[in-house]
């Protein structure tokens, strides 16, 4: 999410999923492993099959629209039509709940970007995990070397130009 001079909130449209190198399971010989749980980059890039089911461990929407269509036709579940308002619902409730403590001496030509992560639980219900401040950029997989660049021009274009 961009937040803008004018405290404008701005959502790049293409967005991605992380996935785990392992299959998630709860149970007790799992329970410490890492790679089950956590599915940021630094930790999965570690794992030996890393990169083995998507590159760089994620799916675009799109392609992650054609895994909801193939493994659960029935769901009904679109990631535009519902994935991505249920995001954009949550984004502006946390910005709701900090816009009077963010710039408050209201700097002229300021910008931030934040990182949002969030989880989907087994009834496609979108959770907020953390907002990060300094999100990574680092185009660890084809999908970001196609995405990252071009979410920074959006955001020099609307920050900057």
């Amino acid at each position: 999410m961009l937040l803008d001079q004018d405290h404008n909130l701005y959502f790049f449209k293409e967005g991605y999923l992380r996935t785990s190198s392992t299959e998630f399971e709860i149970d007790l010989e799992n329970i410490d492993n890492a790679f089950v749980h956590l599915t940021n980059n630094a930790v999965q890039k570690h794992a030996e099959n890393y990169g083995d089911f998507e590159d760089g461990n994620m799916l675009s929407f799109p392609r992650f629209q054609e895994y909801m269509d193939e493994h659960y036709p029935d769901c009904g579940v679109s990631v535009y039509d519902h994935l991505v308002p249920q995001m954009h619902e949550i984004i502006v409730k946390t910005f709701n709940a900090v816009r009077k403590t963010v710039d408050p001496n209201r700097r002229k030509s300021c910008f931030e970007l934040f990182g949002y992560d969030f989880i989907l639980d087994d009834e496609f219900n979108m959770w907020l995990i953390e907002v990060n401040t300094n999100p990574c950029l680092e185009e660890s997989s084809e999908l970001l070397k196609r995405l990252l660049p071009r979410m920074i021009e959006d955001m020099l274009k609307l920050t900057v130009d």
